[in-house]
Protein backbone atom coordinates (compact mmCIF):
# COMPACT_ATOMS: atom_id res chain seq x y z
CA UNK A 1 0.00 0.00 0.00
CA UNK A 2 2.84 2.11 0.85
CA UNK A 3 4.67 1.71 -2.14
CA UNK A 4 1.55 2.58 -4.21
CA UNK A 5 0.95 6.03 -2.54
CA UNK A 6 4.55 6.54 -3.28
CA UNK A 7 4.30 5.81 -6.99
CA UNK A 8 1.02 8.04 -6.61
CA UNK A 9 2.57 11.07 -5.02
CA UNK A 10 6.08 10.78 -6.95
CA UNK A 11 7.07 14.06 -8.83
CA UNK A 12 7.68 12.77 -11.92
CA UNK A 13 4.12 11.08 -12.35
CA UNK A 14 2.49 14.49 -10.67
CA UNK A 15 4.21 16.63 -13.29
CA UNK A 16 2.85 14.32 -16.57
CA UNK A 17 -0.40 14.10 -14.64
CA UNK A 18 -0.97 17.79 -14.64
CA UNK A 19 0.73 18.02 -17.67
CA UNK A 20 -2.13 15.52 -19.25
CA UNK A 21 -4.70 17.09 -17.67
CA UNK A 22 -3.74 20.59 -18.62
CA UNK A 23 -3.71 19.56 -22.45
CA UNK A 24 -6.72 17.91 -22.65
CA UNK A 25 -8.38 20.84 -21.06
CA UNK A 26 -6.77 22.96 -23.66
CA UNK A 27 -8.02 20.73 -26.88
CA UNK A 28 -11.44 20.77 -24.73
CA UNK A 29 -11.39 24.81 -24.74
CA UNK A 30 -10.87 24.65 -28.94
CA UNK A 31 -13.68 22.44 -29.15
CA UNK A 32 -16.20 25.34 -28.68
CA UNK A 33 -14.79 27.80 -30.35
CA UNK A 34 -14.05 25.68 -33.54
CA UNK A 35 -17.60 25.06 -33.67
CA UNK A 36 -18.61 28.60 -32.88
CA UNK A 37 -16.58 29.61 -35.75
CA UNK A 38 -17.93 27.27 -37.93
CA UNK A 39 -21.57 28.35 -37.57
CA UNK A 40 -20.79 32.15 -37.31
CA UNK A 41 -22.20 34.12 -40.15
CA UNK A 42 -18.85 36.01 -41.16
CA UNK A 43 -20.33 37.69 -44.64
CA UNK A 44 -18.80 38.14 -48.08
CA UNK A 45 -16.74 41.80 -47.11
CA UNK A 46 -14.92 39.47 -44.38
CA UNK A 47 -11.42 39.05 -44.43
CA UNK A 48 -12.06 35.07 -44.23
CA UNK A 49 -14.36 35.00 -46.56
CA UNK A 50 -13.00 37.84 -49.28
CA UNK A 51 -10.11 36.03 -49.47
CA UNK A 52 -11.27 33.32 -51.40
CA UNK A 53 -13.41 35.64 -53.93
CA UNK A 54 -10.48 37.54 -55.28
CA UNK A 55 -10.79 36.18 -59.25
CA UNK A 56 -9.80 37.37 -62.71
CA UNK A 57 -12.87 38.91 -63.60
CA UNK A 58 -10.76 42.27 -63.83
CA UNK A 59 -8.16 41.12 -64.94
CA UNK A 60 -4.83 38.65 -63.96
CA UNK A 61 -4.22 39.36 -60.25
CA UNK A 62 -1.98 37.70 -57.55
CA UNK A 63 -4.37 35.32 -55.40
CA UNK A 64 -7.06 34.68 -58.04
CA UNK A 65 -7.11 31.64 -59.40
CA UNK A 66 -9.30 29.57 -56.24
CA UNK A 67 -11.50 32.73 -56.27
CA UNK A 68 -11.99 32.51 -60.28
CA UNK A 69 -12.23 28.05 -59.45
CA UNK A 70 -15.10 29.38 -56.62
CA UNK A 71 -16.53 31.32 -59.24
CA UNK A 72 -17.33 28.82 -61.79
CA UNK A 73 -18.76 26.44 -58.87
CA UNK A 74 -20.71 29.17 -57.44
CA UNK A 75 -22.06 29.94 -61.19
CA UNK A 76 -22.82 26.56 -62.56
CA UNK A 77 -23.86 25.01 -59.37
CA UNK A 78 -25.33 27.18 -57.14
CA UNK A 79 -23.26 26.37 -53.98
CA UNK A 80 -23.36 28.30 -50.62
CA UNK A 81 -20.09 30.10 -51.60
CA UNK A 82 -19.75 30.97 -47.57
CA UNK A 83 -20.14 27.06 -46.30
CA UNK A 84 -18.30 25.94 -49.63
CA UNK A 85 -15.36 28.02 -48.31
CA UNK A 86 -15.93 26.63 -44.15
CA UNK A 87 -16.33 23.05 -45.81
CA UNK A 88 -13.04 23.15 -47.96
CA UNK A 89 -11.18 25.42 -45.26
CA UNK A 90 -12.69 22.35 -42.49
CA UNK A 91 -11.54 19.40 -44.77
CA UNK A 92 -7.55 21.14 -44.85
CA UNK A 93 -7.77 21.65 -40.94
CA UNK A 94 -8.37 17.64 -40.40
CA UNK A 95 -5.99 16.44 -43.22
CA UNK A 96 -3.05 18.85 -42.05
CA UNK A 97 -3.66 17.90 -38.02
CA UNK A 98 -4.24 14.31 -39.15
CA UNK A 99 -0.87 14.97 -40.89
CA UNK A 100 1.56 15.85 -38.22
CA UNK A 101 -0.37 13.76 -35.09
CA UNK A 102 -0.05 10.74 -37.09
CA UNK A 103 3.72 11.43 -37.89
CA UNK A 104 4.49 12.54 -34.20
CA UNK A 105 2.95 9.03 -33.01
CA UNK A 106 5.12 7.31 -36.03
CA UNK A 107 8.18 8.40 -34.71
CA UNK A 108 7.55 8.25 -31.01
CA UNK A 109 7.19 11.82 -30.64
CA UNK A 110 5.45 13.90 -27.85
CA UNK A 111 2.13 15.35 -29.14
CA UNK A 112 2.36 17.84 -25.90
CA UNK A 113 4.01 20.86 -28.64
CA UNK A 114 0.91 20.75 -31.40
CA UNK A 115 -1.48 23.01 -29.18
CA UNK A 116 1.08 25.56 -29.19
CA UNK A 117 2.55 24.78 -32.74
CA UNK A 118 -0.53 23.89 -35.08
CA UNK A 119 -3.57 25.07 -32.89
CA UNK A 120 -2.39 28.24 -30.71
CA UNK A 121 -0.29 29.65 -33.51
CA UNK A 122 -2.66 29.16 -36.03
CA UNK A 123 -5.74 31.19 -34.66
CA UNK A 124 -8.17 28.40 -33.37
CA UNK A 125 -8.25 30.14 -30.06
CA UNK A 126 -9.27 33.44 -30.43
CA UNK A 127 -10.08 34.02 -33.98
CA UNK A 128 -11.32 32.31 -36.93
CA UNK A 129 -7.71 32.06 -38.99
CA UNK A 130 -8.10 29.13 -39.67
CA UNK A 131 -11.18 30.16 -42.39
CA UNK A 132 -8.70 31.06 -44.25
CA UNK A 133 -6.06 29.74 -47.15
CA UNK A 134 -3.49 28.89 -44.83
CA UNK A 135 -4.17 25.59 -44.23
CA UNK A 136 -5.04 25.04 -47.89
CA UNK A 137 -0.87 25.59 -47.96
CA UNK A 138 -0.09 22.33 -45.86
CA UNK A 139 -2.31 20.48 -47.99
CA UNK A 140 -0.01 21.20 -50.99
CA UNK A 141 3.30 21.71 -49.14
CA UNK A 142 2.88 18.14 -47.59
CA UNK A 143 2.30 16.52 -50.92
CA UNK A 144 5.02 18.75 -52.38
CA UNK A 145 7.80 17.45 -49.88
CA UNK A 146 6.56 13.94 -49.74
CA UNK A 147 7.25 13.39 -53.28
CA UNK A 148 10.29 14.91 -53.52
CA UNK A 149 11.67 12.22 -50.76
CA UNK A 150 10.55 9.22 -53.22
CA UNK A 151 12.78 7.72 -54.78
CA UNK A 152 10.57 5.39 -56.60
CA UNK A 153 8.94 7.99 -59.20
CA UNK A 154 10.62 8.78 -62.26
CA UNK A 155 12.26 12.52 -61.12
CA UNK A 156 11.11 14.33 -64.46
CA UNK A 157 7.69 12.97 -63.37
CA UNK A 158 8.41 14.27 -60.00
CA UNK A 159 9.30 18.10 -60.71
CA UNK A 160 6.45 18.21 -63.18
CA UNK A 161 3.82 17.49 -60.38
CA UNK A 162 5.36 19.44 -57.83
CA UNK A 163 5.61 22.63 -60.06
CA UNK A 164 1.87 21.70 -60.76
CA UNK A 165 1.40 21.80 -57.32
CA UNK A 166 3.39 25.07 -56.73
CA UNK A 167 2.37 27.18 -58.99
CA UNK A 168 -1.35 26.34 -58.83
CA UNK A 169 -1.01 27.15 -54.79
CA UNK A 170 1.00 30.36 -55.32
CA UNK A 171 -1.46 31.82 -57.64
CA UNK A 172 -3.95 31.12 -54.80
CA UNK A 173 -1.98 33.17 -52.84
CA UNK A 174 2.23 34.14 -52.81
CA UNK A 175 3.57 33.99 -49.18
CA UNK A 176 3.51 30.20 -50.15
CA UNK A 177 6.38 30.41 -52.05
CA UNK A 178 8.78 32.33 -49.23
CA UNK A 179 8.48 29.34 -46.83
CA UNK A 180 8.18 26.86 -49.95
CA UNK A 181 10.52 27.56 -52.88
CA UNK A 182 13.20 28.15 -51.25
CA UNK A 183 13.81 24.77 -48.82
CA UNK A 184 13.03 23.08 -52.37
CA UNK A 185 15.55 24.93 -54.28
CA UNK A 186 18.53 24.21 -51.32
CA UNK A 187 17.44 20.69 -51.48
CA UNK A 188 17.57 20.12 -55.57
CA UNK A 189 21.21 22.32 -54.93
CA UNK A 190 22.21 19.93 -52.62
CA UNK A 191 20.84 17.45 -54.74
CA UNK A 192 23.23 18.40 -58.06
CA UNK A 193 26.18 19.87 -55.86
CA UNK A 194 28.45 17.16 -57.04
CA UNK A 195 28.26 18.91 -61.04
CA UNK A 196 29.72 22.35 -59.07
CA UNK A 197 27.70 25.20 -57.87
CA UNK A 198 26.91 27.02 -60.89
CA UNK A 199 25.53 24.57 -62.42
CA UNK A 200 24.24 23.35 -59.29
CA UNK A 201 22.49 26.97 -59.08
CA UNK A 202 21.58 26.58 -62.65
CA UNK A 203 19.87 23.31 -62.51
CA UNK A 204 18.39 24.24 -59.47
CA UNK A 205 16.26 27.14 -61.18
CA UNK A 206 15.37 25.28 -64.12
CA UNK A 207 13.81 22.74 -61.98
CA UNK A 208 11.60 25.24 -60.25
CA UNK A 209 11.52 27.60 -62.88
CA UNK A 210 7.62 27.16 -63.24
CA UNK A 211 6.96 28.41 -59.94
CA UNK A 212 9.74 30.94 -59.72
CA UNK A 213 7.90 32.59 -62.54
CA UNK A 214 3.95 32.00 -61.01
CA UNK A 215 5.74 33.97 -58.31
CA UNK A 216 7.45 36.88 -60.02
CA UNK A 217 4.29 36.99 -62.11
CA UNK A 218 2.41 37.41 -58.77
CA UNK A 219 4.24 40.36 -57.44
CA UNK A 220 3.93 42.12 -60.88
CA UNK A 221 0.44 41.73 -60.74
CA UNK A 222 -0.08 43.65 -57.49
CA UNK A 223 -3.68 44.94 -58.42
CA UNK A 224 -5.10 48.17 -58.12
CA UNK A 225 -8.53 49.72 -57.48
CA UNK A 226 -10.20 49.61 -60.83
CA UNK A 227 -9.56 45.15 -60.72
CA UNK A 228 -10.83 45.31 -56.72
CA UNK A 229 -14.29 46.92 -58.11
CA UNK A 230 -14.38 44.78 -61.00
CA UNK A 231 -13.75 41.29 -58.35
CA UNK A 232 -16.50 42.52 -56.41
CA UNK A 233 -19.08 43.65 -59.01
CA UNK A 234 -18.41 39.99 -60.43
CA UNK A 235 -19.55 38.22 -57.40
CA UNK A 236 -22.77 41.13 -56.87
CA UNK A 237 -25.44 38.67 -58.71
CA UNK A 238 -24.86 35.97 -55.56
CA UNK A 239 -25.35 38.32 -52.83
CA UNK A 240 -28.74 38.40 -51.31
CA UNK A 241 -28.48 41.87 -50.42
CA UNK A 242 -26.57 45.35 -51.98
CA UNK A 243 -23.56 45.01 -50.09
CA UNK A 244 -21.58 48.34 -51.02
CA UNK A 245 -18.39 48.22 -48.75
CA UNK A 246 -15.91 46.03 -50.72
CA UNK A 247 -14.78 42.82 -49.49
CA UNK A 248 -11.42 43.73 -47.04
CA UNK A 249 -8.85 41.19 -48.86
CA UNK A 250 -10.47 42.59 -52.14
CA UNK A 251 -9.87 45.88 -51.14
CA UNK A 252 -6.30 45.36 -49.78
CA UNK A 253 -5.16 44.78 -54.02
CA UNK A 254 -5.69 48.55 -54.40
CA UNK A 255 -3.53 49.35 -51.27
CA UNK A 256 -0.10 51.03 -52.60
CA UNK A 257 3.39 49.02 -52.06
CA UNK A 258 4.73 51.98 -50.00
CA UNK A 259 1.85 52.78 -48.07
CA UNK A 260 1.05 48.53 -47.27
CA UNK A 261 4.85 48.87 -46.32
CA UNK A 262 5.28 51.49 -44.01
CA UNK A 263 1.87 50.60 -42.61
CA UNK A 264 3.20 47.23 -41.51
CA UNK A 265 6.39 48.08 -40.02
CA UNK A 266 4.31 50.62 -37.88
CA UNK A 267 2.15 47.91 -36.78
CA UNK A 268 4.74 45.54 -36.42
CA UNK A 269 7.40 47.40 -34.58
CA UNK A 270 5.83 50.83 -33.44
CA UNK A 271 2.62 50.15 -32.54
CA UNK A 272 1.91 50.78 -28.43
CA UNK A 273 -1.49 48.76 -26.59
CA UNK A 274 -1.56 49.88 -22.82
CA UNK A 275 2.23 51.30 -22.84
CA UNK A 276 3.47 48.23 -24.04
CA UNK A 277 5.54 48.53 -27.00
CA UNK A 278 5.19 45.83 -29.79
CA UNK A 279 9.12 45.32 -31.09
CA UNK A 280 9.79 44.46 -27.00
CA UNK A 281 7.08 41.50 -27.21
CA UNK A 282 8.13 40.09 -30.61
CA UNK A 283 11.58 40.36 -29.19
CA UNK A 284 10.52 37.80 -26.14
CA UNK A 285 7.80 36.04 -28.01
CA UNK A 286 9.65 34.79 -30.87
CA UNK A 287 13.07 33.49 -29.35
CA UNK A 288 10.14 31.61 -26.86
CA UNK A 289 8.74 29.92 -29.40
CA UNK A 290 11.94 28.85 -30.72
CA UNK A 291 12.85 27.71 -27.75
CA UNK A 292 9.78 25.46 -26.86
CA UNK A 293 9.91 24.27 -30.37
CA UNK A 294 13.85 23.20 -30.39
CA UNK A 295 13.39 21.88 -26.96
CA UNK A 296 10.10 20.06 -26.50
CA UNK A 297 10.34 16.80 -28.33
CA UNK A 298 13.66 16.60 -26.72
CA UNK A 299 11.89 17.05 -22.60
CA UNK A 300 9.01 14.80 -23.54
CA UNK A 301 10.47 12.43 -25.32
CA UNK A 302 9.80 8.50 -23.92
CA UNK A 303 13.76 7.52 -24.11
CA UNK A 304 17.11 8.51 -25.68
CA UNK A 305 16.33 6.95 -28.85
CA UNK A 306 13.69 9.04 -30.30
CA UNK A 307 14.51 12.54 -30.68
CA UNK A 308 18.79 13.34 -29.71
CA UNK A 309 20.90 16.27 -29.68
CA UNK A 310 21.79 15.29 -33.85
CA UNK A 311 17.96 15.97 -34.45
CA UNK A 312 17.29 19.26 -32.40
CA UNK A 313 20.55 21.04 -34.41
CA UNK A 314 19.02 19.30 -37.96
CA UNK A 315 15.58 20.95 -36.81
CA UNK A 316 16.55 23.95 -35.43
CA UNK A 317 18.62 24.71 -38.64
CA UNK A 318 15.17 24.64 -40.21
CA UNK A 319 13.58 26.61 -38.01
CA UNK A 320 16.08 29.15 -38.42
CA UNK A 321 16.42 28.93 -42.49
CA UNK A 322 12.98 29.14 -42.37
CA UNK A 323 12.50 32.12 -40.22
CA UNK A 324 14.60 33.64 -41.95
CA UNK A 325 12.85 32.89 -45.39
CA UNK A 326 9.87 34.74 -43.73
CA UNK A 327 11.34 37.72 -42.71
CA UNK A 328 10.20 39.52 -45.40
CA UNK A 329 6.46 38.42 -44.99
CA UNK A 330 6.68 39.70 -40.97
CA UNK A 331 8.60 42.90 -41.83
CA UNK A 332 7.13 44.48 -44.88
CA UNK A 333 3.73 42.46 -45.54
CA UNK A 334 2.08 41.00 -42.51
CA UNK A 335 1.33 41.61 -39.20
CA UNK A 336 -1.05 38.85 -39.18
CA UNK A 337 1.54 37.58 -36.44
CA UNK A 338 -0.63 34.39 -35.62
CA UNK A 339 -0.46 33.31 -39.28
CA UNK A 340 3.23 34.18 -39.59
CA UNK A 341 4.26 31.83 -36.80
CA UNK A 342 2.16 29.16 -37.88
CA UNK A 343 3.71 29.22 -41.45
CA UNK A 344 7.00 28.97 -39.57
CA UNK A 345 6.59 26.54 -37.03
CA UNK A 346 4.42 24.55 -39.06
CA UNK A 347 6.79 24.08 -42.52
CA UNK A 348 9.91 23.57 -40.09
CA UNK A 349 8.30 20.81 -38.70
CA UNK A 350 6.33 19.14 -42.26
CA UNK A 351 10.49 19.54 -43.23
CA UNK A 352 11.88 17.90 -40.81
CA UNK A 353 9.02 15.06 -40.65
CA UNK A 354 8.87 14.50 -44.87
CA UNK A 355 12.86 15.22 -45.67
CA UNK A 356 15.23 12.42 -44.48
CA UNK A 357 17.55 13.42 -41.72
CA UNK A 358 20.35 12.46 -43.64
CA UNK A 359 19.47 15.23 -46.45
CA UNK A 360 18.33 17.95 -44.01
CA UNK A 361 21.82 17.19 -42.36
CA UNK A 362 23.80 18.25 -45.40
CA UNK A 363 21.08 21.37 -46.17
CA UNK A 364 23.30 23.62 -44.87
CA UNK A 365 26.71 25.16 -44.52
CA UNK A 366 29.29 24.49 -41.52
CA UNK A 367 29.10 27.87 -40.33
CA UNK A 368 25.20 28.45 -39.99
CA UNK A 369 24.73 25.30 -38.03
CA UNK A 370 27.71 26.26 -36.03
CA UNK A 371 25.89 29.24 -35.21
CA UNK A 372 22.62 27.33 -34.36
CA UNK A 373 24.32 25.34 -32.21
CA UNK A 374 25.80 28.26 -30.55
CA UNK A 375 22.62 30.37 -29.83
CA UNK A 376 20.61 26.73 -28.75
CA UNK A 377 23.68 26.31 -26.17
CA UNK A 378 23.10 30.29 -25.23
CA UNK A 379 19.69 29.74 -25.08
CA UNK A 380 19.93 26.66 -23.02
CA UNK A 381 22.65 28.06 -20.10
CA UNK A 382 19.57 31.49 -19.63
CA UNK A 383 17.31 28.88 -19.18
CA UNK A 384 17.68 24.84 -18.99
CA UNK A 385 15.04 23.30 -20.24
CA UNK A 386 13.05 20.90 -18.15
CA UNK A 387 9.52 19.38 -18.47
CA UNK A 388 8.63 21.94 -15.68
CA UNK A 389 10.64 25.29 -17.90
CA UNK A 390 8.62 23.94 -21.13
CA UNK A 391 5.41 23.38 -19.60
CA UNK A 392 5.24 26.77 -17.51
CA UNK A 393 6.24 28.45 -21.25
CA UNK A 394 3.72 26.66 -22.86
CA UNK A 395 0.91 27.84 -20.40
CA UNK A 396 1.57 31.82 -20.25
CA UNK A 397 3.17 32.08 -23.93
CA UNK A 398 0.16 34.15 -26.12
CA UNK A 399 -0.02 35.28 -29.26
CA UNK A 400 -1.72 38.23 -30.44
CA UNK A 401 -4.00 38.43 -33.86
CA UNK A 402 -3.19 40.72 -36.35
CA UNK A 403 -1.25 42.92 -34.68
CA UNK A 404 0.04 43.67 -30.99
CA UNK A 405 -2.70 44.25 -28.52
CA UNK A 406 -2.47 42.48 -24.54
CA UNK A 407 -6.06 41.43 -25.20
CA UNK A 408 -5.70 38.95 -27.62
CA UNK A 409 -1.86 37.70 -26.51
CA UNK A 410 -3.75 37.16 -23.19
CA UNK A 411 -7.04 35.01 -24.50
CA UNK A 412 -4.51 32.85 -26.32
CA UNK A 413 -2.99 31.34 -24.31
CA UNK A 414 -3.19 28.05 -22.62
CA UNK A 415 -3.63 29.11 -19.13
CA UNK A 416 -6.79 31.25 -20.05
CA UNK A 417 -8.47 28.58 -22.03
CA UNK A 418 -7.81 26.23 -19.34
CA UNK A 419 -9.60 28.61 -16.79
CA UNK A 420 -12.50 29.28 -19.16
CA UNK A 421 -13.26 25.69 -19.17
CA UNK A 422 -12.93 24.78 -15.24
CA UNK A 423 -15.28 28.40 -15.00
CA UNK A 424 -17.99 27.01 -17.12
CA UNK A 425 -19.83 24.85 -14.85
CA UNK A 426 -19.54 27.98 -11.91
CA UNK A 427 -20.96 30.01 -15.41
CA UNK A 428 -23.63 27.47 -16.24
CA UNK A 429 -24.70 26.96 -12.29
CA UNK A 430 -24.81 30.93 -11.95
CA UNK A 431 -27.04 31.29 -14.87
CA UNK A 432 -30.12 28.92 -13.46
CA UNK A 433 -29.57 30.14 -9.90
CA UNK A 434 -30.06 34.13 -10.87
Amino acid sequence: MKQKLRVLFDKRNIKITLLKTAYVLFLLALIPRFINQLFTTYGYESWSVSEFLINYKGGFVRRGLTGEILFFFAKNFHINIEWTIKIVCLICVVAVCLFFVKSFLKRGYSLYILPLCFFLSSGFVYQMYWIRKDYLFFCFLIPILWLYRKENIHSLIKLLIINLLAVFIILSHEVFAFFALPVLFLLLFNQYKKKGVVISLLLSFLCLSPGIVAFLFTLSAHGDYEMAQAIWDSWAVFFSQEITQIGYSIDALGWSSTGTFIKQLKLNFLYIDQSIFSLLVWVITFPVVYYIATNALLVFRKNEKIFINVDKTILSSVLIFQLLCLLPVFVFLSCDYIRVIFYWIASSFAIFLLIPNEKTSELFPDIFVGLVERMNKFLTNILRPSKTTLVFLMLFIGISGCYFVIEWAYKSTMIYNILRVLSMPFIILKTFLI
